[in-house]
């Protein structure tokens, strides 16, 4: 047990690198921040100050579907090709480390870069320091279906331009959220979207009203998008989990 969570944390240590190294995968990390200060001194300046409050309220849960988005769009599918690429992964099978663990270090890794993005983008909207652990909570674990998704995508990507193809459905997926506002029966089918609980978990947040019979259908949501991803990725490890 000790073993495998040293080789975990080894692994883990190696992919954080990666991240900072890697430049196309640095930048995506940051294209979340840098967004949320382009719409939040954009969209502010060219509004009336009684509108401020639903900006805030939209970059609150934008930020994290954003981040999630971006972040295992590369750290996740597009590392993971480029290891398969590189054979990067079989030379890490050859001294005794498991798919598994390998997995386990991308997640984590994935999942604390999330963390920090979302922690910095709070920082930019500017809200109230009391929501930033619910905030923070809601939007690890509404990511964890999408990092579980993005897993399975890298699986089954062989090589980084075939990354790029599987990192297009993430993103739409993630995003989807943001585009509710244009109409009702839209924001109904994105609310039931990977990141669509997530998102109005968020909102309620924003209004005070996480603790509320209305976070019912957004919790069940995610957490159902969690359990399908877990799955999925079962699955997908089962039959793919080994570098050919």
């Amino acid at each position: 047990m000790n073993a495998a969570l040293r080789k975990i944390g080894a692994l883990s240590v190696k992919d954080a690198k990666d991240v900072f190294r890697n430049p196309a995968i640095a930048v995506c990390a940051l294209m979340p921040i840098g967004f949320m200060l382009l719409y939040r001194y954009v969209m502010l300046a060219n509004i009336a100050s009684q509108e401020h409050a639903i900006v805030d309220s939209f970059l609150l849960g934008t930020a994290p579907c954003f981040t999630v988005g971006m972040v295992s769009a590369m750290t996740i599918i597009y590392a993971l090709s480029e290891e398969k690429e590189k054979h990067t992964l079989r030379t890490l099978m050859l001294a005794n480390v498991s798919g598994s663990q390998v997995m386990a270090a991308k997640v984590l890794v994935s999942l604390v870069v999330i963390a920090l993005v979302d922690l910095v983008c709070f920082l930019v909207i500017g809200l109230d320091v009391s929501l930033v652990v619910p905030y923070l909570a809601i939007a690890i674990v509404g990511s964890a279906s999408t990092v579980l998704f993005s897993l399975v995508l890298g699986l089954v990507s062989r090589d980084m331009v075939s990354s790029g193809v599987y990192a297009l459905p993430v993103l739409v997926i993630a995003l989807l959220p943001m585009f509710g506002m244009f109409s009702d029966g839209f924001r109904m089918v994105a609310s039931y979207s990977p990141c669509g609980g997530m998102y109005d978990l968020l909102g309620l947040l924003y209004e005070g009203r996480l603790f509320t019979p209305d976070a019912i259908m957004p919790l069940v949501s995610m957490f159902a998008w969690i359990v399908i991803c877990a799955v999925a990725f079962v699955l997908a490890f089962k039959k793919l989990g080994k570098d050919n």
